[in-house]
């Protein structure tokens, strides 16, 4: 089985929540993406990274907006694959299935940008196509919402819960 690393929505709009005090978790999502992506790329393994895409101008995702680039320890490096997608999901409105198809991969492990957002979706929708989806769940970020208090580890552990309990297999980043 060949598997692939899957990066979702590591742009400068993270960064930027962070710095304006926006309550994440868990505190060390972000280093544990690094170490993972360190070690997929030691491998050779596949990296592809996907980017939110927003047409909306004025939005913290619109290609022109400084919140949207991919965060430095991120780039991309010249081999890995970029999906911009404009949903959800990032095999909604890209063509991901059929580059992972094209690749002969059957595994995706999932780190990323946000968890009850782009990364839930993402994760049933491949798992709805097919393929064996693996979250590395210390991996994944999540945000408090607007309004809510200290919600961001709730969020975390109920969407963790739900994508494991028919959608993917959760590991953490020192097993993967």
């Amino acid at each position: 089985m060949s598997r692939a690393l899957l990066i979702i929505d590591m742009q400068k709009f993270v960064e930027d929540r962070i710095n304006k005090g926006v309550h994440f978790y868990p505190s060390d999502a972000i280093s544990n993406m690094t170490a993972v992506l360190s070690q997929f790329r030691q491998e050779q393994a596949l990296v592809a990274h996907v980017v939110h895409q927003t047409p909306d101008e004025g939005s913290v995702l619109h290609q022109d907006s400084p919140f949207y680039p991919v965060l430095s320890d991120f780039s991309p490096t010249p081999d890995e694959h970029v999906f911009i997608k404009r949903t959800s999901s990032a095999f909604a409105s890209t063509d991901l299935k059929q580059y992972l198809d094209e690749k002969g991969i059957s595994e995706v492990v999932v780190m990323g940008a946000v968890a009850g957002f782009c990364v839930n979706s993402t994760v049933r929708h491949g798992s709805d196509l097919g393929l064996k989806m693996t979250v590395v769940k210390d991996a994944v970020l999540s945000f408090d919402l607007p309004d809510a208090q200290r919600e961001e580890k709730n969020i975390h552990d109920v969407t963790m819960k739900l994508l494991e309990a028919g959608f993917a297999r959760m590991v953490f980043a020192d097993d993967c």
